[in-house]
């Protein structure tokens, strides 16, 4: 018996044939909001703008599973990320620049999958950031510094593993660099332990990335690692960890710096929750500035899919010489000056 499957703008659509089940979804997430910045530009001037992705990137994508018997299953994702403020897409001449993967997967042994990926430590990190990745205000992956350091979000070229045992997730990426005569030159790989035991939950997470060769047959190096835990008492989350990255030039000294970052979350009321966070870099370069942002956020929960949100931050970095600083923002992005203000009003609605 055969069925064919057509999945519409906005259905889904489920197949069942005569000895496997397949089903295709569509999801989506739009977030938009309007900020307010201080010292916002090289001028100092500031700055009111509306935004897509204050607590999530707006996105969409489709998600499929085919059921192939004995536990086992072929799946796929697709996923794009746009700008709810304009409609352009958020990588300009990629559609599906989120998240382009296909795989297997086993009940027992875990998933097997390759494409475009969510590296092991953004997959891991991602549940001990207290802002959850919020561009509205977070410093990971990448900090709000003039010299931010960040670890890869996305590999393409991919192959990753995840696998499922009790409460522990172990998770493993590895990205081909794709260049002739050079297995090394672009490549990227890493791994991460998270364990999960309820109410605590701990992990420990690997990135590792390299640079393109060069013509002396040589390439850069980047490395970050990180230890995290957190902890529900009652009503409230509390979570933290440390990252360090390191970075080998192919000339010159390396370059160490590193990220405490920590928080809370509490549910005021089952439709309220506050969170409360903050976030440190500390160089050991020199003449480089440490830095600072504190984030305060409240989100009320209108339905299951729409929510309203409001979020204020405060970045600053320290004086290193005759007065000197290293430009600090909310985002890598917004940073011109020693410190900036930003305050959020935004709505996120998920289908």
């Amino acid at each position: 018996m055969k069925k064919q499957c057509a999945v519409a703008a906005l259905a889904v659509v489920s197949c069942t044939g005569a000895h496997a089940q397949a089903s295709v979804t569509l999801y989506g997430l739009i977030d938009t909001n309007i900020e307010f910045l201080n010292h916002a530009g090289a001028a100092g001037g500031s700055l009111v703008r509306e935004n897509s992705g204050g607590l999530s990137n707006s996105r969409f994508g489709f998600r499929g599973t085919e059921d192939l018997g004995g536990g086992n299953k072929a799946f796929f994702i697709l996923e794009a990320g746009f700008n709810g403020n304009d409609g352009t897409n958020a990588s300009a001449g990629v559609l599906f620049n989120r998240t382009a993967a296909v795989g297997v997967s086993n009940d027992a042994f875990g998933a097997l999958s390759a494409g475009l990926q969510y590296t092991a430590m953004y997959d891991t990190l991602i549940r001990y950031d207290p802002m959850v990745f919020g561009q509205q205000y977070t410093w990971m992956p990448t900090t709000g510094s003039a010299d931010s350091f960040s670890f890869k979000a996305r590999v393409n070229n991919s192959v990753k593993y995840v696998g499922r045992f009790a409460g522990l997730t172990a998770t493993a990426d590895y990205s081909f660099g794709g260049t002739a005569d050079s297995f090394q030159s672009s490549a990227a790989y890493g791994g991460a332990l998270d364990y999960d035991a309820g109410s605590f939950a701990a992990a420990l997470a690997y990135d590792y990335r390299n640079g393109a060769i060069n013509s002396t047959g040589m390439w850069t190096k980047s490395r970050n690692w990180s230890a995290s835990a957190r902890e529900q008492i009652g009503d409230a989350t509390i979570m933290g960890g440390y990252e360090h990255y390191l970075y080998n030039p192919t000339k010159g000294k390396s370059v160490s710096s590193a990220l405490w970052f920590g928080g809370v979350r509490y549910l005021v009321l089952p439709y309220f929750r506050v969170t409360a966070a903050a976030y440190y870099q500390s160089n050991k370069a020199d003449n480089v500035s440490n830095s600072l942002m504190g984030v305060l956020g409240a989100d009320y929960i209108l339905s299951k899919r729409t929510d309203v949100y409001a979020t204020v931050a405060y970045a600053a970095s320290t004086h290193y010489a005759n007065d000197r600083y290293t430009p600090v923002g909310l985002t890598s992005d917004t940073a011109f000056g020693p410190n900036q203000t930003g305050v959020t009003l935004g709505i996120r609605h998920r289908f």
